[in-house]
């Protein structure tokens, strides 16, 4: 039986695992401070980072995992506690339906990986306004920033799926651990 963890195991495995949330965090940040001032959404790579365990790691524990790196992007910046990891999740949620339908096809898998991880994240973000009874989105905000995190999140894509593969290894085929 095949392990959850397809990079190698040992201590090689944790520094990689520190160097990369290491990265995440400054990458992020950068981005985040940069697009700020020049007043667009920063790309989302925590949300890169969930979909890109979606293709490595069977669907249950995907999707845990995923919920993981948004509650770290939660308890890294100021907001609702659990926002980012709902989001995270259910962006990897949409990404699944990726893995599960859409066979390994390069450009056309990675464009609909990133849009569904973006569709996921914002429909999510979507309910819990709703539920909460928030004002946290409006017409106005998805009308502008969904389409901007997107076109950035795709832009950073390919740079960061490399990134993924150097710590979590290679992608597993798309119905692999799906059964």
């Amino acid at each position: 039986m095949r392990s959850i963890y397809p990079a190698p195991r040992g201590p090689l495995r944790w520094v990689k695992l520190i160097v990369y949330a290491a990265l995440l965090t400054a990458a992020q940040g950068i981005l985040s401070r940069l697009s700020d001032a020049a007043g667009i959404p920063a790309p989302d790579l925590f949300l890169l980072t969930g979909a890109a365990l979606v293709w490595r790691l069977p669907p249950p524990w995907a999707v845990l995992a995923a919920y993981g790196v948004g509650l770290g992007q939660d308890l890294l910046g100021s907001g609702t506690l659990g926002l980012h990891a709902a989001g995270v999740a259910g962006g990897a949620l949409f990404t699944l339906l990726v893995r599960r339908y859409v066979a390994d096809s390069g450009l056309f898998q990675s464009l609909l990986t990133v849009l569904m991880a973006v569709l996921g994240e914002w429909f999510t973000f979507l309910i819990l306004n709703y539920w909460l009874r928030a004002d946290l989105i409006t017409a106005d905000l998805l009308r502008t920033t969904v389409p901007l995190v997107f076109a950035g999140t795709l832009l950073l894509y390919p740079l960061w799926d490399r990134l993924v593969s150097w710590t979590f290894g290679s992608r597993s085929g798309p119905e692999e651990h799906l059964a």
